[in-house]
């Protein structure tokens, strides 16, 4: 039971350190390959999106957006959010793009420019946001830190009562091969100080 517990845990470790570790290089080289990735924070997208999906989005040209395209938009305030283009106004400038998430009752207040437009969704993934969210935050990255630590911890630990486990198996063999005639340990001197070999039977 132990052995298929500590190997559960070992699986969690590598995995958690393989999706640490592949979500941090692609989020890095995802910008030189024409793309970016977001983590949903809000339900405004449910349930096309949920909080906590993994939103990956590619570079677009605005005049190649349409009606109906999920687009990630850069907003005054630096921050970004992922919604649904539902009309598109053609200007001197460039294309207004009216935007709504799937959730609300209204469009955006604010119609967005072309610059603005981040990319177009190319896929979805899961929860995965929420292991984006946290490498990207110091918290976030004590919070894996300290996740990982105490899984190490506990296979080490469980290595501890393996190990122990098994040297007390083979104390407790040796003890009864000790007590047992014709054991291993038969015929050495001293091993059944009882047990007289020369000894003859008395006359009657």
């Amino acid at each position: 039971m132990l052995k298929i517990v500590r190997r559960v845990l070992e699986a969690g470790l590598i995995l958690l350190v393989l999706s640490v570790v592949s979500l941090a290089l692609i989020a890095q080289a995802a910008p030189f390959l024409g793309g970016a990735l977001f983590a949903v924070r809000s339900e405004s997208m449910t349930p096309s999106l949920a909080v906590g999906d993994l939103v990956v989005v590619r570079d677009v040209d605005p005049g190649l957006i349409a009606v109906g395209d999920v687009v990630t938009i850069k907003l005054t305030t630096g921050s970004t959010m992922t919604h649904r283009v539902v009309a598109i106004t053609p200007t001197d400038d460039g294309p207004l793009f009216q935007t709504r998430g799937d959730a609300n009752g209204g469009v955006d207040p604010v119609a967005v420019r072309a610059d603005q437009v981040v990319g177009r969704l190319a896929l979805s993934v899961p929860l995965l946001g929420f292991l984006l969210a946290m490498i990207s935050m110091p918290t976030g990255l004590a919070a894996l830190f300290s996740v990982g630590a105490t899984l190490l911890t506990a296979t080490w630990l469980l290595d501890e009562v393996e190990a122990a486990d098994e040297d007390d198996d083979e104390d407790a063999l040796d003890d009864l091969d000790e007590l047992e005639p014709g054991g291993r340990h038969a015929g050495l001197p001293g091993a059944y100080p009882d047990a007289r070999p020369d000894a003859r039977p008395l006359s009657t």
